[in-house]
């Protein structure tokens, strides 16, 4: 069951995609499968910011992204599940949002910075 929402699905793909979740880390292993995985969520979280479905109509959004992404449905569907379970989170804890938000900010900030 889905808690009442507090926040639009699309809005919190987009503070998602603005929050810096999806840049690599500094780490001495191969990164290629992180790469990947995070490449996939971006692509994931902007169709569904392009979709932009009602807050109830989100999991039916989700399993239509996983359609359209066709074969292999493992992975997609694994990311779906994960930003779902994001979604419900900042439905219950608005303070999520927040965080998120400020997130967005710092990055934006750090990009500015750096001249991109």
């Amino acid at each position: 069951m889905t808690p009442p929402a507090t926040i639009r699905p699309r809005d919190l793909a987009m503070l998602l995609l603005s929050s810096g979740d999806l840049l690599p880390r500094q780490r001495a292993r191969d990164q290629q499968p992180d790469l990947l995985g995070m490449e996939l969520k971006r692509r994931v979280l902007e169709r569904l910011r392009d979709i932009d479905p009602e807050p109830e109509a989100c999991d039916a959004a989700l399993f239509r992204i996983v359609d359209e992404f066709g074969a292999p449905t493992g992975p997609t569907r694994a990311i779906a599940i994960g930003i779902r379970e994001e979604w419900q989170a900042a439905c219950i804890a608005p303070e999520m949002v927040g965080h998120l938000l400020s997130q967005a900010v710092q990055q934006a900030t750090e990009e500015k910075r750096r001249g991109g």
